[in-house]
């Protein structure tokens, strides 16, 4: 087992002691039990929290004043869709033999 150093607020670690204790454990088995329950719960977790989170923005109303929506076509010529075709964007790094 290998042993890990971490820095954090006193009143962060006031807490952590508090919790720790109500489980029984020390600060590092609390911190290893956290990690372990953690990876068990597998990356859908923050994929979920994620798109909770994503789905909590306020919404945008793309309606417009007759009532009607705009197609995909007029969505996706909004001009910040084209960022990348913008003259003063770079088209990234020149790649051998280009110059």
């Amino acid at each position: 087992m290998k042993n890990v150093t971490i820095s954090m607020d006193d009143d962060v670690l006031s807490w952590v002691r508090v919790e720790a204790a109500k489980r029984g454990e020390s600060v590092s088995r609390y911190f290893a039990t956290l990690a372990l329950e953690r990876k068990q719960q597998g990356p859908h977790v923050s994929q979920r929290e994620s798109l909770e989170r994503f789905l909590s923005y306020p919404r945008r109303d793309l309606t417009r004043a007759d009532g009607t929506l705009p197609s995909r076509e007029e969505i996706y010529d909004d001009a910040l869709l084209h960022r990348f075709e913008h003259p003063d964007l770079s088209s990234g790094p020149a790649k051998p033999g280009e110059d």
